[in-house]
């Protein structure tokens, strides 16, 4: 769906400071003031995915709240300005150049997905700006020495993928695989690792087919799996679509495990799966947002009522998995921020980010393995009801 044309005319969904000033007191590094630090963002605040970045950057807010409490970072205080891409690449495009002219950033966090991430990297880091913890498994971004700008803090596709074709293979005895991918670049880069998932275990792609992600036409990329006589199919596509292709699946009387990545909410497919369709096998990168014998869950949802108690829109957020991996974004950067020596500089922020000493979040732990930029390989699968299996592997 495209964005509407007054967020790109007004160049902002949202504008969240908090300092009353964007003067560039006492440094010379865009978005730092005396008393502030400003992170950017690029995410999709309306269209299909627009609940799931409100969701993301309500988690930033509530983990920046939490630390402006405390006085913010050396008595800088944390502040977001959001603008809207509506999954759009050209208008991410469009609002990254004008996040880089306008010179009043400090880093960009919080993207949305991997069709805007592509356009909006090589952007950032033609002005060496950071661009940090990308809602996206996109194996192009962990590519460092292409991109020696970007800071990845979720667990990539390859390795969701591996486990997801791992489990189906050694677990379920499936043999005979396929997939229904997005025709863009996020589904393409789900096609690459799925592919090189099954080779390590001496197994072809036996069919596969796509569908446009503007006309969500799905049906027909389900009938043409009926001759491969599959076992399972790997579904790169949104939460949504998914649903239609299962229900689509079973009515055609085809039998196969569909699996899918974590960018797929759990209670919005069960709502959309009919009652007689058999679970389907997820993944997931993150923690249950359940789970309160977790350190990071509990202070995630404390900070989270706090913060709801600030606003009409606040109010409106959730604890969903989207929330806490905003969150945990934006706690991540307050802590790379407080393990500066000297005044903020994204030449310092970057070093500091990637540095082979790990940064725990209460028990989650994020690190990076020396000249890489991806800080967790944390996996745990389950199925459409969250049920087990609930096999965890890495962190």
């Amino acid at each position: 769906m495209r964005a509407p044309s007054s967020s790109i005319s007004t160049f902002a969904l949202v504008f969240f400071v908090c300092s009353a000033s964007w003067a560039q007191a006492n440094s010379n590094q865009p978005g730092v003031t005396a008393d502030a630090v400003v992170f950017g963002q690029i995410a999709c605040f309306s269209g299909f995915c627009g609940q799931s970045g409100l969701q993301y950057r309500g988690g930033i807010l509530a983990a920046f709240h939490e630390r402006n409490r405390e006085g913010g970072v050396r008595g800088r205080t944390l502040g977001l300005r959001s603008v809207d891409d509506g999954y759009e690449p050209e208008t991410a495009a469009a609002n990254a150049e004008k996040l880089v002219a306008s010179n009043e950033v400090f880093a960009v966090i919080g993207g949305i997905g991997t069709p805007t991430a592509r356009r909006i990297a090589p952007i950032l880091r033609q002005a060496k700006t950071p661009f940090v913890g990308i809602l996206t498994g996109a194996d192009f971004l962990r590519d460092a020495d292409r991109f020696p700008n970007v800071v990845n803090l979720r667990t990539g596709y390859e390795e969701e993928t591996r486990q997801l074709v791992f489990y189906m293979a050694g677990e379920l005895g499936a043999k005979r695989f396929g997939i229904i991918y997005q025709e863009d670049s996020f589904g393409r880069s789900v096609l690459r690792s799925y592919r090189t998932a099954l080779a390590e275990r001496g197994l072809p792609v036996l069919a596969k087919s796509t569908y446009s992600r503007h006309t969500h036409g799905i049906h027909g990329a389900v009938f043409n799996m009926e001759r491969a006589d599959l076992d399972a199919v790997m579904l790169a596509t949104t939460t949504g679509v998914a649903g239609d292709a299962i229900n689509a699946a079973r009515v055609l009387g085809q039998k196969w495990v569909a699996a899918l990545l974590s960018t797929v909410s759990v209670k919005r497919l069960r709502a959309a799966v009919e009652s007689t369709a058999e679970p389907a096998l997820i993944s997931r990168v993150l923690p249950d947002v359940e789970d309160e014998s977790i350190a990071l869950v509990r202070r995630f949802r404390s900070a989270l009522a706090e913060y709801r108690k600030t606003g009409s829109e606040a109010a409106r957020l959730v604890p969903d998995k989207f929330c806490l991996e905003g969150y945990i974004l934006g706690r991540f950067v307050v802590e790379v921020l407080a393990r500066l020596p000297n005044e903020p500089t994204r030449k310092e922020f970057l070093t500091a980010a990637l540095s082979a000493n790990p940064v725990f979040i209460d028990d989650w732990r994020i690190s990076f393995e020396p000249g890489g930029n991806a800080g967790s390989t944390y996996v745990r699968l389950i199925n459409s009801g969250g049920r087990p299996p609930e096999k965890v592997i890495g962190q």
